[in-house]
């Protein structure tokens, strides 16, 4: 069974009902002020200078989701092999590694991924879950994802 990890919950859950609360009272603001006063002029001033802060969070909202249900696929649906880290630096959004993995084919895969753990040093093994198809651009290892795999239900 796939799950979000507990501790995503609150970060995903939080953006999502912003990116669907903000545009919704911005709408119905603007339906509101129409009903009140109705001038042509008014409307198009006012939907215009509104609109990056209703597309923006919608097309956010679309893009999270779309990463979120690709990251999904390929850990309930994609291959797995276990890599190998062979280096792990410091960089500008935290800990990220390098590992090393074989496709089923046998080529050897070199990538990069953040490590959200924190807990990989060089040597140690790494679940990858990659597409058959395009394994060099479409993988995705356990540390770097907001999904757990469990064997119990959905607590």
């Amino acid at each position: 069974m796939v799950r979000l990890k507990h501790g995503y919950r609150f970060w995903y859950t939080l953006p999502v009902a912003t990116c669907a609360i903000i545009p919704s009272l911005l709408l119905g603001f603007l339906i509101v002020e129409w009903r009140a006063s109705p001038g042509k002029k008014m409307i198009n001033s006012d939907l215009w200078g509104t609109m990056p802060f209703i597309a923006l969070p919608l097309i956010f909202l679309f893009l999270m989701s779309w990463i979120l249900m690709a990251h999904r696929r390929l850990v309930t649906h994609g291959e797995i092999s276990i890599g190998k880290v062979t280096a792990v630096r410091l960089g500008r959004r935290g800990q990220a590694i390098t590992y090393e993995f074989h496709d089923r084919s046998g080529r050897l895969i070199i990538a990069s991924s953040p490590d959200n753990t924190r807990s990989f040093s060089p040597g140690m093994v790494v679940p990858i879950f990659y597409n058959a198809e395009t394994p060099e651009t479409d993988q995705l290892a356990l540390c770097a994802s907001a999904y757990e795999i469990t064997d119990g239900p959905i607590a």
